[in-house]
């Protein structure tokens, strides 16, 4: 039975953001790249105050499971690890 895929939140903001565009690029590409391994949600944190206040001078935020991994500039190598797409990953 294999496990259930990885829940991935991407915290960005909806304003012009390169970094943002491309930490997104890197997880649309890796979940193409390993489709069951992931499940992404994108969150634009200026529709909530909280959120907002949390994470805007920090975006982009990727979670993974419910713990921030990364933010700022976000490489794909990174985003690799923290994932460990493509391993087996322990129960």
């Amino acid at each position: 039975m294999s496990a259930p895929p990885r829940r991935v939140v991407l915290y960005t903001v909806a304003h012009d953001c390169p970094l943002c565009d491309e930490a997104l690029a890197h997880l649309d590409s890796l979940r193409a790249a390993h489709a069951r391994a992931f499940a992404l949600e994108v969150v634009v944190v200026d529709r909530d105050p909280r959120l907002a206040i949390r994470h805007a001078l920090r975006v982009p935020v990727v979670e993974v499971d419910g713990v921030e991994v990364l933010h700022g500039k976000i490489a794909r190598a990174d985003l690799e690890r923290v994932l460990r797409v493509g391993t087996q990953r322990s129960a």
